[in-house]
């Protein structure tokens, strides 16, 4: 699902700059460019180099795999294709990219792809982080065979136990579903390839809390399945049933241990 931008984090953000400008500022103002979420076998997105916005930036691509923390370069791509939003909002539409992916052909189910424009000062990070799952695809595909698929809900995860161990100190929470608003790339998985389920799963920063790793806030006990564009250092996101559970969570600041 999700590296996707976590709705809680977006609403905050957002509102403050409301507030103080009056008017709300869309990401997709980036100046080096900007990533599509994935559909099917296409990677796609803009991309400039501020520096030379007449001329086609080159783009690399990297993929996280599996939940690791190692990027591995998957593409080089030249962000030369004309779209049509980007000539009414530039000037210049050349700006964009795409490129065709075999997920087969690469180890692992879950992945998340990031974008570099590379410059004459160094490489740029491009917004956006979408992701793409094997097992999602596979679940589709098997749920769409018969005469109406499978249209049975998730089984629920069991309650987890554990008992309350170290104090790890105080994170700041938003909340999320996996919603087109929370998750706009359309994607019902984890990062980690499972099902999200309220009371269980949560998205942490995963170069400090591994997936998997079970984090207790209040009486519940956590397990860290997903990651987040903005979720980082003391961080974190929970997921909720439905988007209304999300909004009336809002942002707080709570007490975080971690479990025995």
């Amino acid at each position: 699902m999700r590296t996707r931008l976590r709705h809680g984090f977006a609403v905050a953000a957002l509102t403050i700059i409301c507030m103080l400008m009056g008017v709300f500022t869309s990401f997709a103002d980036n100046s080096n460019g900007e990533m599509d979420p994935i559909t099917g076998s296409v990677i796609s997105g803009w991309a400039v180099d501020t520096d030379n916005p007449d001329k086609s930036a080159s783009v690399v691509l990297y993929v996280y795999t599996d939940g690791t923390t190692e990027a591995k370069e998957l593409a080089r791509v030249t962000a030369d294709q004309y779209r049509s939003d980007l000539a009414n909002s530039m000037g210049n539409g050349n700006h964009a990219f795409s490129y065709t992916v075999n997920w087969d052909s690469l180890e692992g189910t879950s992945f998340i792809v990031e974008g570099y424009v590379e410059t004459a000062a160094g490489k740029n990070r491009i917004y956006g982080s979408p992701q793409y799952s094997k097992k999602e695809t596979a679940g589709v595909k098997a749920a769409s065979q018969g005469p109406a698929g499978d249209k049975s809900a998730p089984v629920p995860a069991s309650p987890e136990t554990g008992k309350k161990g170290a104090y790890l100190g105080k994170f700041q929470t938003t909340a999320y579903c996996n919603c087109s608003q929370c998750c706009p790339g359309g994607h019902k998985l984890t990062y980690s390839g499972t099902v999200p389920t309220a009371n269980h799963t949560i998205s942490a920063d995963i170069n400090r809390f591994p997936i998997g790793t079970q984090l207790m806030i209040g009486d519940t006990i956590y397990t860290v399945e997903d990651i987040g564009t903005n979720v980082v250092d003391n961080k974190l996101d929970i997921f909720f049933d439905t988007h209304q559970q999300a909004l009336n969570y809002g942002l707080k600041t709570v007490d975080v241990y971690a479990v025995e």
